[in-house]
């Protein structure tokens, strides 16, 4: 059998958003299956990509390396190239084998089967090419089985025989095709999940600036997603205004020049900015939106047409050219609501027929964390104090805190699951049924780590400063981050189910010090959750020391383990935002705002390391007056 043999460049040239390697592999174990297992000649995948094309993204034949060349060149093909896509929206290519299956002789998708080679290839391929083409391989039919997601075809899984595909040939390529679909929803469910995690990442530690939050939002759709275009807009309650605050799109620099020369200004300016008092905007759909005109359970609004977004900006005329320059095929304006008003509006283009629930859920929930965004800004620069803005981080992170866990485990499950995909060739028959039902399993896992991520948008309530026992605190941090510890946290030495010995020496009179219990337990977490970490890096066992005593007016915490240590090149950085010694691992917030949270309760932490020795943490932190 012959592979694709794709090399890493090919790859990143190719993929979309939606096609990362790993999806690449799947379609590839796919195909590999269908020649191995079903006997057949050749086998092709083709996902439904922007533009409504068809190309073929993997492939595998089970003729000679030699002849596969001679074919090639006879063809003028290759089967992975630009001549080897079809469209959807081109008539030469109506009587392809790809776009019948997807189109079907009533509207509805559905297998078709040929005895013509040629009309996989045509019209790439003339009829005498391909004629020659199939005797030479002996092929005596072909078959494109469409596969969907949420009632939409998403592709094309192509086969070649020698034989006639028999009942059971189709329904096991059938199933095959449900692979892949199943594999591109976790994909992009993959791909969602991880641009929202980017999002409320960037929203955190960027609290005062409204503008690089909106722009890591917009570029995310974009980029990271793979739309056509994203804009934001603030809705300014003073003039009853909607201004467009940030935007990327997925256009050429020379198409972007071209629209700028057609709207006569760009995209961001003084006009770019709809009025609610104005009749002239009464139809744009953002002031729409603003307006709560769509149906109660559907709250954004959805049009085909690009004048529906600039209008009155833009006559009818230039968004039509503007919309045929961009190929946009649909856009969504979703509000962004904040206890129940609407601060702003996500505006996203696609160049796929329509939004899917699916997507239209994902955005919801973006704009949501783009309300929160605002609110955020806004309830920070009312801020006066150092104090009141390190609370306010702090309960943000221990908002999230709770979920991150449960989500991390979410996405474990859906890369655990494509990995088990890649050895379908050297499954049984049993075990390979097992896994494809496993399908919806997993779409559950994904659909429960979006859920997780749609509570972040949730306000929080404020956490007001009470006397605080710090020894109390400390305990139930342990139990947080070392859950293996069992029951009694009472006592001076615990041994854990995973080798770390807990040493305590807590001063039983120790005063109270004045702030909410729950942050100081999560900076305690944070703290022995790192030298856990540290020491099970080392050697897989080690001590951890706790200490508290007071000193005059102070209580001291002291926070010892004989892990890894730090490197002495790293101990500048280690409160930083952003920055991690987990490579790639960690976001770089935990430390950060630890510092930023006991600063602001008017204490101090300090650090002292030694190579491959240990770390210790030294806390101070006021008594309550």
């Amino acid at each position: 059998m012959l592979h694709s043999g794709l090399s890493n460049n090919d790859l990143d040239k190719q993929n979309t958003p939606h096609h990362s390697r790993e999806l690449q592999s799947v379609f590839q174990r796919i195909v590999d299956d269908v020649v191995d297992r079903l006997g057949c000649v050749g086998a092709m995948v083709a996902p439904l990509e922007h533009g409504n094309a068809l190309p073929v993204k993997a492939y595998a034949v089970s003729i000679a390396p030699t002849l596969l060349q001679q074919l090639e060149k006879r063809l003028g093909i290759t089967f992975i190239s630009p001549s080897s896509v079809a469209y959807l929206d081109d008539e030469k290519f109506q009587e392809n084998l790809s776009v019948r299956a997807v189109t079907g002789h009533d509207g509805t998708p559905d297998v078709v089967v040929s005895n013509r080679l040629y009309d996989l290839f045509r019209p790439v391929v003339n009829r005498p090419l391909s004629d020659v083409a199939q005797k030479l391989t002996g092929i005596k039919q072909v078959i494109a089985i469409p596969f969907f997601l949420d009632d939409q075809v998403v592709g094309n899984l192509f086969a070649a025989t020698r034989e006639q595909f028999s009942d059971r040939d189709i329904s096991f390529l059938s199933a095959y095709g449900n692979q892949a679909a199943i594999a591109i929803q976790s994909q992009r469910r993959l791909s969602e999940i991880q641009a929202l995690e980017r999002v409320i990442f960037v929203l955190q530690s960027n609290i005062t600036n409204e503008t690089r939050v909106f722009q890591a939002v917009v570029n995310a759709v974009v980029s990271r997603l793979g739309y056509a275009g994203a804009m934001l807009a603030t809705f300014e309650v003073e003039d009853n205004s909607l201004s467009v605050r940030a935007y990327a799109a997925d256009i050429t620099p020379q198409i972007m020049d071209k629209l700028q020369q057609i709207t006569g200004s760009a995209i961001l300016g003084q006009k770019t900015v709809a009025y609610l008092d104005d009749k002239l905007y009464a139809e744009n759909m953002g002031m729409r939106a603003v307006k709560g005109d769509y149906k109660p359970d559907e709250p954004y609004i959805v049009s085909d047409s690009l004048h529906d977004l600039f209008r009155p900006i833009i006559n009818h005329r230039a968004s039509r050219t503007l919309q045929q320059l961009t190929d946009i095929k649909q856009l969504i304006a979703v509000p962004c609501f904040w206890e129940g008003r609407v601060v702003g509006n996500l505006f996203v283009a696609t160049r796929e027929p329509s939004f899917v629930a699916q997507e239209i859920e994902f955005l919801t929930t973006l704009a949501q964390q783009v309300a929160l965004s605002i609110h955020n800004a806004r309830l920070y620069k009312r801020a006066e104090d150092r104090r009141h803005i390190a609370q306010m981080f702090g309960k943000m992170a221990f908002s999230a805190a709770a979920y991150i866990h449960s989500l991390r485990n979410h996405v474990g499950v859906s890369r655990n699951y494509l990995e088990m995909v890649k050895m379908l060739p050297r499954m049984n028959e049993v075990q390979k049924k097992r896994l494809m039902a496993s399908g919806e399993d997993i779409i559950h896992h994904l659909d429960q780590a979006v859920q997780i991520l749609d509570h972040l948008h949730e306000p929080w309530r404020e956490h007001l400063d009470v006397p605080t026992d710090v020894n109390s605190c400390l305990n139930f941090s342990i139990r947080k981050a070392v859950p293996e510890i069992g029951s009694n946290v009472d006592a001076d030495t615990l041994d854990t189910d995973i080798g770390i010995t807990i040493h305590k020496s807590l001063s039983p009179d120790l005063p109270l010090t004045s702030t909410s219990p729950d942050m100081l337990t999560e900076a305690f977490k944070i703290l022995i959750k790192n030298a856990v970490e540290a020491m099970l890096e080392k050697k897989g066992f080690g001590n951890l020391w706790l200490t508290t005593q007071q000193k005059q007016t102070n209580i001291v915490v002291s926070i010892r383990d004989d892990g890894t240590g730090i490197k002495p090149e790293y101990l500048k950085r280690i409160f930083e935002m952003g920055w991690s010694s987990k490579e790639g691992k960690g976001m770089g917030f935990g430390l950060f705002w630890t510092k930023d949270y006991i600063e602001g309760l008017k204490g101090t932490i300090s650090v002292k390391s030694v190579w491959e020795e240990g770390t210790t943490f030294l806390i101070v932190l006021p008594i309550a007056e």
